[in-house]
């Protein structure tokens, strides 16, 4: 059997971290159990609470299962629109679970600087004002400014351990 609690624990600690309001909305549907099936795969059980969170490939009693093809599953991720027909059991809090997610306002920007670093960060932002058609990526002015800087000072240091 294998378990993930430590490294679910962390990455939710994370986004939470990311996304303060992230945080306060899970506390209100917590626990929450379900199953992904993605077809031609092993299923995943998830367990989100609030200090027992865990991922497993042992089946657990969920409220609900999430089937589909990975090509169906990464649609939904992307368009943030989630499918009714790919949810069995509890849908009313299968569709409330990922609004909270893709209404979290999750940095993912923040994220891959703290896993990856600065540079495939830089990337990613330049990627998305490029994809998005946009100067900005984030609404709030003095927020944008901060990031802004913090990642300038980040790629200042990475070139300063580079010329040692």
């Amino acid at each position: 059997m294998i378990k993930f609690k430590k490294s679910l624990s962390k990455i939710i600690s994370d986004l939470e971290e990311s996304s303060p309001r992230l945080k306060n909305s899970l506390l209100e549907i917590s626990p929450v159990n379900f199953c992904i099936n993605i077809k031609n795969h092993q299923n995943i059980y998830i367990v989100i609470d609030t200090d027992n969170s865990n991922v497993s490939f042992e089946e657990i009693e969920h409220q609900f299962e999430i089937n589909g093809s990975l090509f169906e599953l990464l649609k939904v991720m992307i368009t943030k629109k989630m499918d009714k027909n790919i949810i069995k059991g509890d849908v009313e809090l299968a569709i409330t679970f990922f609004n909270i997610i893709f209404n979290s306002n999750i940095d993912l920007i923040y994220l891959i600087d703290k896993y990856f670093g600065s540079l495939p960060a830089v990337f990613t932002l330049a990627v998305t004002k490029k994809l998005f058609n946009t100067s900005e990526v984030y609404d709030d002015i003095k927020y944008r400014n901060i990031r802004k800087r913090l990642r300038d000072i980040s790629i200042r240091l990475d070139r300063l351990e580079v010329i040692k």
